[in-house]
C-alpha cells in the first residue's frame, strides 16, 4: 500500500529565478526505506520540507502530495504533526526545551496523551537511544550529535507512520553514525516505520534501502532498488557521493554486479603498494593550548582535563574524537569564545588576553562555528557579503546571495559561512563540522581550499567527522578522548591505525590507500 505519493511536484522559492524542484513524481510504499542521494542544493531538503507540511517554505508549489492517499492540505494539524516526523539538518531549529526530558515529552503532550500513554513512549524511546541518565541535562549542554539523536527520539515519540531525515549523520562521530544507521533500520524492520533520509553519506545506507533517488538539478534522474539503479553508471556529481565500493566498481570499468558494502567490494580490486606521506615543512606555532582545564560550571565536570594542542603556520590539522568529548569545546576555548579556569592559550606566541579591541579577529584568527548561520545577522545572504569581494571567494555564491539564510540547503549554508568567514583572510583558520551537508564535489573544492591556505602559510584546524575529507586534504590528525588528546600523527598512519575513524578504502584496499 502507498503512503506517499508524488505527482508532477514543482516548487520555486520566492525571489529565486529557477524552480529549486520540477516535475518530480514518485510513490513509497508503506515500511519502505529510501534514501535520496544528489548534488548540494539540487533540491533534497526541499523535497522533505515540502512532504513535511509544517515546514513548507515560501515560494510558488504546483503538483501534488498524497499520504495514506489524502492530500497533504487535508490532513488536520494532529495528523500531520503525529503521523509524519521529521528530523532537521539543524537540530537547533527542532529542539524547544531546555531540558532532555522535557524535549522527549514536548510531542506526547502537545498532542494531549494520556499521562500513563506519554510515560510509556517516553520511557521506551529513552531507554532505545540511552537518554535515562540524561532526561535532567539541559539542551544547550548537549553537544550537536547528542542534539541529533535527541531531536530524532523526540520525533518517534508519536509513533509516526513515515520519517523523514535530512542529512541527521552530519554531526555524528563514525561510530554514532553506525549505530544511528543501525537504529533506523531496526525501527524500519520491527516497527514498520517508512524511511526517507537524504544524505551525503551513503555508505552504512545502501545496505538496508528499499528505494535509491537521485535529484540533480532539481529533477528525480533515478529511481528504484539500489542495485537496479546503479547497474547504470551515475552521473559523475552523484557518483562522487556514493561508497567508495561503488566509485571503485565504476572506476575499474563496472564489471559485473556494483558492490554496495565495504565486505562486497574488499578483494575485487586491486592496488599499489602504500603511499608515503609527502615531506613537508611548517612554520612557527600559530596556536598553542598548554594544560587546558575547562568545566561550563563549578559543580560540573571537567569538559577538557589538561589538554595540549600545537599547531604550526601552515599545517592543517584534524581533531577527531566521539560525540561530547570536548572537540567543540577546545575549539572554543582556542578562540576566546570560552574561557578555560586553567592552562593557556597562545595565537602566534602572544596570549588572549594581550589582543585588544578586537585585534585578535582582525586578520589574525577567524572561526566558523558548529552553528553556520550564527554567521548571518540579515534577512539576506548578499548583505553580509557588501564589503567583499565576491570574485576572491573559493565558491561561486551569487546564486545564494538573494535568499534568506533559512532557505539554504544544509551544504549551501556551511558554503555561504566558509566564503565570509574566507573573507577576513585570517592566519589561522578554526573550522567545526564545516562540511556538513555538502556533496562530494563541494568537498574536494573545500580540500583544495585548505591545501591553498596552508601553501600560504595559514594553520587550519579542523574539528570533524569526516574521514574522507580528512584524507583529501589533512597532514596530521588528533584523536580526542574523555577530555583529552590521546594520539596525534601523520594521517596516513593515523587512517591505517584505525578501525573506525578511517576511510571505507581505507578498509577495503587493506590500509593501501586512505
Amino acid at each position: 500500500m502507498e503512503i506517499l505519493t508524488v505527482k508532477d511536484l514543482s516548487f520555486t522559492y520566492k525571489n529565486a529565478a529557477d524552480p529549486a524542484l520540477e516535475n518530480v513524481s514518485f510513490s513509497v510504499d508503506a515500511g519502505q526505506f529510501v534514501t535520496i542521494c544528489g548534488p548540494t542544493g539540487g533540491g533534497k531538503s526541499t523535497l522533505l520540507r515540502l512532504i513535511k507540511r509544517e515546514l513548507s517554505p515560501a515560494g510558488t508549489l504546483k503538483g501534488t502530495v498524497l499520504f495514506d492517499g489524502v492530500p497533504l492540505s487535508s490532513l488536520t494539524d494532529r495528523q500531520s504533526a503525529e503521523r509524519i516526523g521529521c528530523v532537521v539538518q539543524r537540530p537547533e531549529e527542532q529542539i524547544v526545551s531546555d531540558r532532555v526530558g522535557g524535549e522527549l515529552f514536548f510531542g506526547a503532550e502537545s498532542l494531549g496523551y494520556s499521562r500513563e500513554k506519554a510515560f510509556r513512549r517516553v520511557a521506551e524511546i529513552s531507554d532505545l537511544f540511552g537518554f535515562s541518565d540524561l532526561l535532567g541535562k539541559r539542551t544547550d549542554e548537549l553537544s550537536g550529535g547528542q542534539k541529533q539523536l535527541l531531536a530524532l527520539a523526540s520525533a518517534l515519540v508519536t509513533s509516526p507512520g513515515l520519517l523523514l531525515l535530512d542529512e541527521p549523520t552530519s554531526r555524528l562521530d563514525p561510530v554514532a553514525s553506525a549505530d544511528f544507521i543501525s537504529m533506523l533500520h531496526r525501527i524500519n524492520e520491527e516497527l514498520g516505520v517508512t524511511v526517507m533520509i537524504a544524505e551525503h553519506s551513503t555508505s552504512g545506507l545502501l545496505r538496508y534501502s528499499d528505494r535509491l533517488m537521485f535529484i540533480e538539478d532539481g529533477r528525480m534522474t533515478a529511481f528504484g532498488a539500489p542495485r537496479d539503479v546503479l547497474s547504470q553508471m551515475p552521473s559523475e556529481k552523484v557518483l562522487s557521493d556514493m561508497p567508495a565500493p561503488v566509485r571503485e566498481h565504476w572506476k575499474n570499468g563496472g564489471k559485473g554486479e556494483c558492490p554496495l558494502t565495504v565486505k562486497e567490494g574488499r578483494g575485487l580490486f586491486t592496488y599499489d603498494s602504500r603511499d608515503k606521506a609527502p615531506v613537508k615543512e611548517y612554520g612557527d606555532p600559530a596556536l598553542e593550548c598548554s594544560g587546558l582545564y575547562f568545566r561550563y560550571g563549578r559543580g560540573s565536570q571537567d569538559i577538557l582535563k589538561g589538554v595540549d594542542l600545537t599547531v604550526r603556520e601552515g599545517e592543517i590539522r584534524f581533531i577527531f574524537g566521539g560525540n561530547g568529548c570536548g572537540k567543540t569545546t577546545l575549539l572554543n576555548c582556542a578562540a576566546g569564545i570560552e574561557r578555560p579556569y586553567s592552562g593557556s592559550v597562545r595565537v602566534f606566541g602572544r596570549k588572549l588576553s594581550s589582543y585588544k579591541n578586537g585585534e585578535l579577529y582582525s586578520g589574525n584568527l577567524s572561526m566558523l562555528c558548529q552553528d553556520a548561520v550564527s554567521v548571518f545577522t540579515h534577512d539576506t545572504v548578499g548583505e553580509s557579503f557588501k564589503r567583499a569581494d565576491l570574485s576572491s571567494l573559493p565558491y561561486d555564491i551569487s546564486g545564494l546571495l538573494p535568499r534568506h539564510p533559512y532557505d539554504l540547503s544544509g551544504g549551501e549554508l556551511q558554503i555561504a559561512a566558509l566564503c565570509r568567514v574566507l573573507a577576513t583572510s585570517p592566519r589561522l583558520l578554526l573550522l567545526d563540522e564545516p562540511t556538513k551537508g555538502m556533496d562530494a564535489a563541494a568537498k574536494e573544492v573545500f580540500a583544495n581550499v585548505l591545501r591553498g591556505l596552508a601553501g600560504k602559510g595559514v594553520a587550519v584546524v579542523t574539528v570533524s567527522h569526516d574521514t574522507e575529507l580528512a584524507a583529501m586534504c589533512a597532514d596530521t590528525c588528533s584523536m580526542m578522548f574523555s577530555g583529552g588528546i590521546v594520539c596525534t600523527g601523520d594521517v596516513r598512519d593515523f587512517m591505517r591505525g584505525n578501525a573506525f575513524y578511517t576511510t571505507d578504502l581505507c578498509r577495503m584496499s587493506g590500509g593501501a590507500v586512505i
